[in-house]
């Protein structure tokens, strides 16, 4: 096209504005009141996400981590499962050759109270060791997704809450189990 026949085309004027934003979360909804308004400037011809821009990406961006959150979360669920039932179950089928010890014990004259005492820290100690190296591990670990999130250690304290009472809930299961089958054993043999 000419120089000449461009300038015989006759248009409206439009008007580019352009935004600079010190973060997309945190200025999230000026930006979708923004995206909003230029699409009702042509309606039924463009979605938000035809637009282009940062505020479309950042709503894909938004979906995407919010499925991998979700993925993270049950993954760490089932490892949370799976390392509590093996603690649990290892403890558990070590329970006749602690018969033995315990009664022992019930037989040189200990305490009740000592004896329950020493199976909660015994248990304790067991089920302390694998907590807190699992916590150490997912920090280390989240710096590998600090590329794709930013900053994965935000709102970290609500899973870690959740893990530490999910974790104290079998460790509590597991010493009543432990004190069932162990304690009465006692009383009965002396």
């Amino acid at each position: 096209m000419s120089h000449r026949n461009f300038l015989k085309i006759q248009g409206k004027p439009s008007q580019l504005t352009l935004l600079k934003t010190t973060g997309l979360a945190k200025n999230a909804g000026v930006l979708k009141q923004i995206a909003e308004n230029q699409t009702n400037q042509f309606p039924g011809h463009m979605s938000i996400q035809q637009l282009g821009g940062a505020y479309p990406l950042y709503q894909v961006a938004n979906v995407m981590f919010g499925g991998l959150e979700f993925v993270g979360f049950f993954l760490g669920l089932a490892f949370l499962t799976m390392l509590a039932s093996c603690l649990m179950f290892k403890i558990l089928s070590g329970v006749q050759p602690d018969r033995q010890r315990y009664y022992m014990l019930n037989r040189l004259g200990t305490r009740q109270n000592l004896i329950r005492r020493s199976i909660r820290r015994e248990l304790g100690a067991l089920f302390l060791l694998p907590g807190i190296l699992g916590i150490i591990h997912v920090l280390f670990g989240l710096k590998m997704f600090v590329p794709l999130m930013g900053d994965p250690y935000v709102h970290l304290q609500t899973p870690f809450v959740i893990f530490l009472l999910l974790y104290l809930g079998y460790y509590l299961i597991t010493l009543f189990i432990y004190e069932k089958l162990v304690v009465p054993s006692i009383n009965m043999q002396s």
